[in-house]
């Protein structure tokens, strides 16, 4: 009978829950960062290094805001986002 318990390799690493604010999905690449550039602009206060724009295939480009860590940094920003205007507002958590 072998002891399975002795050599018990643990999978412990670490992972830090992140989170993003999904400000919006677009067709075309230019259209956020043009959308990207109006945020910059129109709200002094936001953290510019934030934003973020990653492209999903050659059909869906999405503006995001983040990494955030805990959800008081990510509170701040999307009060910010929605006093600015936006409606819809996504939060996505990558675990």
């Amino acid at each position: 009978i072998s002891n399975i318990s002795k050599n018990k390799k643990t999978n412990s690493i670490n992972k830090k829950e992140e989170f993003v604010i999904l400000i919006g999905s677009f067709y075309r690449e230019e259209t956020a960062k043009f959308l990207q550039k109006r945020i910059i602009k129109e709200i002094p206060d936001y953290d510019i290094e934030k934003l973020q724009i990653r492209k999903k295939s050659d059909k869906k480009t999405n503006l995001i805001s983040g990494p955030y860590n805990t959800i008081n940094f990510m509170k701040n920003d999307y009060i910010l986002l929605k006093e600015f205007g936006f409606e819809e507002l996504d939060i996505i958590n990558y675990e």
